[in-house]
């Protein structure tokens, strides 16, 4: 496999040691480098999904995204328990991103099936819980019948929806979203040191509590302020929902460092610890600092205790991160996820340190891709180097979305010899790569984006005007040659082009 796309000088490492599948690559100071680019990462891992086989359920033929979570090491069928809530979020997520990148329309039906799917499902309006999701079927047939549900994951569905809707303009979405965040508001109880202002688990049709805790608070945190930025408010409780769940997360998780209570294979169990709620914890804040004063020293602290707790396992100099407590093994999922986040935090602090860490933590994260059962660009990934059953949140959707985060802080991760929008903080409807020239289209009036291009920008046009010289910069950023970065006011069409305006006679 060719080392295509790194802006490198690499060699393997002495004795032809391998990670996984692949032969370890150092730089010639003894740094671990990526076997391959990420852009085979993003491309060849999208593949396996846009391709991905069928099984027979009551539907017709069903993608194995739809029916099951877990594969076998080989990346075959295995019924095993499906995570339609985690698929729905982590799915949309890389769609969002993937998407910008590429402009592939191909990537989009997958996510629109499991959509699709997961709110034919919803609960009925005479249950204790209604119009929610299920998110988890623990007898994989498509049918995602279970009774019982996760508030926090109900929030990640709602969260999808509504950039799904972004993405398509299609009503349905929003007003399925509205209706889980209305459920999840009439629930909401004040919390304390022993009980989250949501339950963990719970029956969606009797109301009965299955477990009374998690954590994972920050979900229905990010599924309100997605819809009070959409101006619905929810005749004020959204608002008062948003800010009850954030002053529990900062009054007990974030002082006594209990982050417990997120994967669906679980009992609630307080002792057992994870990375996920504490490292999506601190992406929040970094995307909303108004939201915590405190965040330029919360975040830090978030990132070393699951360094400390999950990372101890360097792999040639890289951190590796470990799951949980109980599952206590190295995912390039998570380690990708880390990586992500100490990225966003080199570029708040500006701490070289960070930087490198992201970098090397990043390059062992896709060791775990395209094992040796992988054929023809189409990847079957591991979960990671500590294990080998690929999954579908694991190895594709809650991973891809990590390393597409990765490019807006460190540039050099995206090819230079192409163009791709690498960076945004909007969802973008449409876009467009051709020979000189990029156009893409974005939802939200206001935004900024970020580019790496092999095109020289001659000419920036928004919404129909040029945009004004203080609005975007050109040339290098963190290191990397060929990053275009715009700010938009009230204009949602960019047109990037090499060649100069036409000025009038």
């Amino acid at each position: 496999m060719l080392l295509s796309g790194l802006a490198v000088c690499a060699m393997s490492a002495s004795g032809a040691d391998k990670l996984r599948d692949h032969e370890v690559v150092l730089d010639g100071q003894g740094r671990l480098q990526p076997w391959t680019s990420y852009d085979n990462v993003l491309k060849w891992s999208m593949n396996f999904i846009k391709s991905c086989p069928t099984v027979p359920t009551k539907f017709g033929d069903d993608p194995w995204y739809l029916v099951t979570s877990k594969l076998s090491p080989k990346g075959e069928y295995l019924a095993n328990q499906n995570c339609q809530g985690s698929h729905a979020y982590w799915a949309m997520e890389s769609l969002a991103r993937y998407f910008a990148y590429t402009g592939d329309e191909q990537a989009i039906p997958p996510v629109r099936r499991i959509l699709e799917r997961v709110l034919f499902y919803h609960s009925p309006t005479d249950w204790a819980w209604p119009n929610v999701p299920s998110t988890q079927d623990d007898s994989p047939d498509g049918e995602y019948t279970d009774e019982r549900s996760e508030p926090d994951k109900m929030s990640l569905v709602g969260v999808a929806y509504l950039k799904f809707y972004k993405f398509t303009g299609e009503e349905k979405y929003l007003k399925a979203a509205c209706g889980i965040a209305a459920t999840l508001a009439a629930h909401l109880q004040p919390g304390d040191e022993n009980k989250s202002p949501l339950p963990f688990r719970v029956n969606r049709k009797t109301g009965e509590v299955v477990a009374n805790s998690t954590a994972a608070m920050i979900c229905p945190v990010i599924l309100f302020d997605e819809l009070i930025r959409l101006g619905e408010t929810g005749a004020g409780t959204y608002p008062a929902a948003r800010l009850a769940l954030w002053k529990w997360i900062l009054d007990y998780p974030m002082k006594n460092q209990k982050w417990s209570g997120y994967y669906e294979d679980m009992v609630n169990n307080h002792s057992n610890l994870n990375q996920q709620i504490p490292m999506e914890t601190a992406r929040f804040m970094l995307r909303h600092p108004e939201m915590d004063p405190d965040y330029k020293r919360h975040v830090p602290e978030l990132l070393v205790m699951v360094k400390d707790r999950f990372g101890k396992t360097k792999r040639f100099g890289a951190t590796s991160i470990k799951e949980q407590d109980i599952c206590f093994l190295e995912m390039g999922s998570h380690t990708a996820r880390y990586a992500s986040i100490a990225a966003e935090w080199f570029s708040v602090s500006q701490d070289a340190a960070w930087r490198e860490e992201a970098r090397a933590a990043f390059a062992l994260s896709i060791y775990s891709f395209f094992s040796k059962h992988s054929k023809d660009q189409c990847a079957v990934n591991y979960v990671g180097i500590g294990y080998t059953c690929p999954w579908f949140t694991d190895s594709y959707f809650d991973y891809l979305c990590h390393i597409q985060d990765g490019m807006a802080e460190l540039p050099e991760m995206a090819p230079a010899d192409a163009d791709h929008l690498i960076g945004t903080d909007s969802i973008i409807r449409q876009v467009k790569y051709e020979t000189g020239l990029v156009t893409y289209t974005a939802f939200e009036a206001a935004g900024n984006e970020e580019l790496r291009l092999s095109l020289k920008p001659a000419s920036l046009i928004a919404d129909g005007k040029e945009l004004p010289a203080s609005a975007w910069c050109y040339g290098e950023f963190h290191g990397a040659s060929g990053v275009l970065r715009i700010h938009r006011e009230a204009a949602r069409k960019v047109i990037i082009s090499a060649t100069p305006p036409k000025t009038s006679p």
